[in-house]
C-alpha cells in the first residue's frame, strides 16, 4: 500500500502544492502527520488517477462513523 510520502514523490511535491493551490511547506506538514487533509482527497487522487497511483482512502482524515459497516438505513 502506498504511503503519503511515496504518492507526494509519485506526483511531485511542487505539482501537488499548485494542483491544491497551498504553499509546498502544507505538503511537507501532511507527510509529517502521514495523512492528507480530507479536503485534498479529489485533486490528490485526479493526480494519482493521472499517474496509475494507488490513492487508498486510509491515507486522508476523512471522519468515519463508529459503525461504518452497518447499512445505511438501520435504524
Amino acid at each position: 500500500m502506498m504511503t503519503v510520502d511515496q504518492i507526494c514523490d509519485q506526483i511531485g511535491r511542487k505539482r501537488m502544492a499548485g494542483a491544491l493551490g497551498i504553499k509546498p511547506a502544507a505538503i511537507s506538514n501532511a507527510v509529517s502527520d502521514g495523512k492528507f487533509p480530507s479536503s485534498w482527497f479529489e485533486a490528490v487522487e485526479r493526480e494519482c488517477d493521472r499517474l496509475g497511483v494507488d490513492c487508498p482512502t486510509d491515507l486522508f482524515s476523512f471522519k468515519r462513523s463508529s459503525n461504518s459497516a452497518a447499512p445505511a438505513n438501520a435504524a
